[in-house]
């Protein structure tokens, strides 16, 4: 008697394969926040000396965000626009040097040292608008400096002002004299703003490599299962087995701006394909295809949160044979929380239609209804690092009782960028991750091969840790760790496996 990794097996291999980085181009979380009004202070003419306290304290978006009769102190604790990117740990030592910065600047508006220090605190702060303000006012004692007009272009860029910052950095560009870092520097963002502005856009990642496995059969160790109520002894070909295969995972999204309000569509395909050394009944093939549009909800005033509603289409085969075909609908719920913060609710519908092989003749027992939902949490604790817990739920009603089951998984992890500990051609920082799950399976009925009366419930706790390692532009090396221990009132579906793999991955 022999298992052999299902449809669920060969779509969780492939997300693993993808290392979590093809998961990041599935869709986007949420449009770029608008262009922020300009306050008519600062665009003033006027010499700052008059209009500081008029439009520094009282004007609302910038470095006060207060009444005319607020103290200065005040101007540095204003919501940050965009997640800060200094440390949590110094945020309250800049927030203090931002304060004593202010009044100086009240002081002397003249001071353009002390004007632009406050100015990248609030940067770092994430106080873009703060920092815009400063510089714009800047600019009136020194026009037409290049290096003021590169930073303010890069900080309308972050806030997703586009237009904004295209003006600023093609003023800096047509400056008399200007240094070669700072064309180069404006020339990238100008670039990178055509890009972000095209109406259709396509991206993707594609990941190639060799996959090991302790246990790739997904089969038990111990020769002896039950089966109701009466010992077998398994031969040797039915035990869990290592084996390597090579694969290659791709995920490529298509996006097409809608041109109102901020809505697009969008269509994403995801795809997998192994070939093992010796288990050719796992050799896996996988394709999923989903469409439909993504609206932003600001115009129901909610803020900062878009929603997706798509349709999907997609098909697994097993050693070449047909195996699985399904289509079904869903949705996607993004909610950005603050800077730092987002929570995205998903929910899908599936109809499965399994085919029946000769090396899996009772595959159509699963045949039926598929539902899945998703709850995840988001966070950036530092400037580099991101953890994220998910809880989904996924129920089957399948032909078969037996087949008919309910799934809840919890996963808890994180991703760690860090410089490279030695010098490689690419600037771009290294990223770790770490996974931990947990699963739960009740099965509706007894499956009468292994019992009469009780059905099969299923443990499964995971980890899995990942590298990537950026080698030049686009190009990056990835591998993964992971140990998986599955326990089953089955026997038969008891099993543990260790799974390693390196691949090659590239990035457009």
């Amino acid at each position: 008697m022999m298992r052999s990794g299902g449809p669920d097996d060969a779509a969780k291999t492939a997300r693993s394969e993808h290392g979590g980085a093809a998961g990041s181009l599935r869709r986007r979380s949420a449009r770029a926040p608008r262009r922020p009004e300009k306050d008519a202070c600062a665009w003033s003419p006027l010499a700052w000396l008059l209009a500081a306290l008029a439009c520094s304290v009282a004007a609302p978006g910038t470095a006060a965000a207060a009444t005319t009769d607020a103290a200065p102190a005040e101007a540095a604790t204003v919501e940050p626009n965009v997640a800060p990117r200094a440390e949590p740990g110094a945020l309250a030592q800049i927030r203090t040097r931002r304060e004593a910065l202010f009044a100086r600047m009240l002081a002397n508006p003249s001071d353009l040292d002390t004007a632009f220090e406050y100015a990248a605190l609030s940067s770092q702060a994430g106080d873009l608008e703060a920092a815009i303000a400063t510089l714009e006012r800047m600019l009136i004692f020194a026009p037409g400096l290049p290096r003021l007009q590169l930073e303010l272009g890069v900080l309308y860029y972050r806030l997703g002002a586009y237009e904004t910052a295209k003006t600023y950095f093609q003023g800096a560009l047509g400056a008399p004299n200007v240094p070669e870092p700072v064309k180069a520097k404006v020339e990238s963002y100008l670039a990178a703003i055509d890009k972000d502005q095209q109406i259709d856009t396509f991206s993707g990642i594609i990941v190639s490599g060799v996959r090991w496995q302790s246990n790739a059969n997904a089969a038990p160790q111990d020769s002896r299962i039950r089966l109701n109520g009466v010992d077998f002894l398994l031969n040797g070909s039915a035990l869990g087995q290592s084996d390597v295969n090579g694969f290659v995972a791709g995920s490529f999204r298509y996006s097409h701006d809608l041109q109102n309000q901020g809505d697009r569509l969008e269509a994403t395909l995801k795809t997998y394909g192994a070939l093992y050394a010796d288990h050719d009944e796992l050799n896996t093939g996988l394709a999923e295809l989903t469409v439909g549009p993504v609206f932003d909800l600001e115009r129901f005033e909610i803020a900062r949160a878009s929603l997706e509603i798509y349709g999907i289409l997609g098909g697994v085969t097993l050693n070449s044979d047909p195996y699985l075909a399904s289509g079904g609908v869903g949705m996607n719920f993004v909610k950005v929380i603050d800077p730092r913060t987002r929570v995205i609710l998903t929910g899908e519908y599936r109809y499965e239609d399994f085919h029946d092989t000769i090396l899996r003749p009772t595959s159509s027992n699963r045949n039926g209804d598929r539902y899945r939902g998703a709850l995840s949490f988001q966070h950036q604790f530092l400037s580099n690092l991101i953890g994220y817990a998910t809880v989904e739920a996924d129920r089957r009603d399948a032909d078969a009782a037996f087949e008919s089951v309910t799934e809840v998984d919890i996963t808890v992890g994180g991703k760690l960028n860090f410089s490279a500990p030695f010098t490689m051609p690419t600037s771009d920082p290294w990223t770790a991750g770490l996974a931990v799950g947990y699963v739960h399976r009740d099965y509706d009925s007894p499956d009468p091969v292994f019992s009469s009366t009780i059905a099969q419930e299923v443990h499964e706790g995971f980890v899995e840790g990942t590298l990537e390692v950026p080698i030049r532009d686009g190009w990056s090396v990835q591998a993964s760790a992971s140990y998986r221990d599955v326990h089953s009132n089955y026997d038969l579906y008891t099993y543990d496996n260790v799974s390693t793999s390196l691949g090659i991955a590239k990035r457009f």
